[in-house]
């Protein structure tokens, strides 16, 4: 079965600890999804309850797209019960390996979704970039730029891998489903993980640059805007700097993907994440909880958020004066006492 112009095919995947950050991620694909568009998408249930799998589902009941939702069984947690995991990796996070098997055969190419995202773009532009002979599309990470920085693959060097060829984040992915299966690349990353465990430290994203290195396309980078491009504030120490620098308003302010990797999960309090009460707005327009506990939660949560965001404009406005050494001996003298 060929897909039509108006179809996509959308993956993602979570347990039930992300339920409510995968509702979010769906939400506002949907939400931002042309009108007439036809949807398949594939949920790998990680341990998902019953009531969650409810919920998203009302979420997910939209009236501007023909949406087809199909559930995958842990079952497949099984194929990944050998691999050594790093601790904050869950084995859940490798699932994005079986994609190619575990999706009919007649789907050419699928966009993968990480559960942490805000999609403020129309999938379908995405899903329309120009795929070529590449294992995958993807884009640049702005932590890791190259194979060769601190947190990139340790042994790149016997891998054959030049210093300077790119490495990309994988919590968005466009998948060349045919060029995988041909070439058994989820296979050849497994083998690459029982080879060299002890160089592993980024989890399934090592493993896919690892075997994919110059085998992948350059996405626009506002497809994947990562939380730690607020690191940089000027850009001086930034990886990317001579790269990003031309683009950086439009990555901050127009972002087609937003993503909280890392500590910035905007449903926490202490996130200093710009984005973090769009994601509240998003998570409340979705309908996830019902009316009398929607009003409960969303009080508690405000209740718990206005103080901390108080402190923290406190604390720019000092820093911005210039007394920012006052501040931190403020802060020593509380903790102290």
């Amino acid at each position: 079965m060929a897909l039509d112009n108006n179809s996509l095919v959308v993956v993602c995947g979570a347990d039930d600890n992300y339920a409510i950050p995968l509702t979010v991620t769906l939400y506002s694909a949907v939400a931002n999804l042309e009108k007439g568009c036809t949807l398949y998408l594939y949920i790998i249930d990680g341990g998902i309850t019953k009531q969650s799998k409810q919920r998203i589902q009302r979420v997910l009941n939209v009236e501007h797209i023909n949406l087809h939702l199909k559930w995958l069984s842990a079952s497949s947690f099984t194929s990944l019960s050998h691999i050594k995991t790093p601790d904050w990796v869950s084995v859940a996070t490798y699932l994005r390996l079986l994609i190619p098997d575990i999706l009919p055969d007649h789907f050419d190419k699928a966009i993968y979704l990480d559960s942490d995202l805000l999609v403020k773009g129309n999938l379908k532009d995405l899903w329309n970039q120009e795929m070529g002979q590449h294992a995958l599309l993807a884009c640049s990470d702005l932590v890791i730029p190259y194979v060769s920085c601190n947190l990139g693959i340790m042994n790149y060097k016997e891998l054959g891998l030049a210093p300077n060829s790119p490495y990309f984040n994988a919590g968005v992915l466009v998948m060349n489903l045919p060029r995988w299966r041909e070439e058994q690349i989820s296979q050849k990353i497994f083998r690459y993980f029982s080879e060299y465990p002890e160089y592993v430290r980024m989890g399934d994203q090592e493993g896919l640059n690892a075997i994919l290195a110059n085998n992948w396309g350059k996405l626009n980078p506002k497809w994947n805007v990562i939380a730690h491009i607020l690191d940089y504030d000027n850009w001086i120490d930034s990886p990317f700097k001579q790269e990003i620098r031309p683009i950086k308003d439009d990555l901050l302010h127009k972002p087609y993907i937003i993503h909280f990797a890392g500590g910035e999960k905007p449903w926490k309090i202490g996130c200093e994440h710009p984005a973090q009460l769009e994601w509240i707005s998003y998570l409340k327009a979705s309908r996830w909880f019902q009316p009398i506990e929607s009003l409960v939660w969303f009080t508690k949560w405000y209740i718990r958020y206005t103080p901390w965001r108080l402190k923290v404009l406190i604390r720019t406005l000092i820093f911005n004066l210039g007394l920012g050494k006052v501040w931190e001996s403020m802060r020593t003298y509380v903790h102290q006492s």
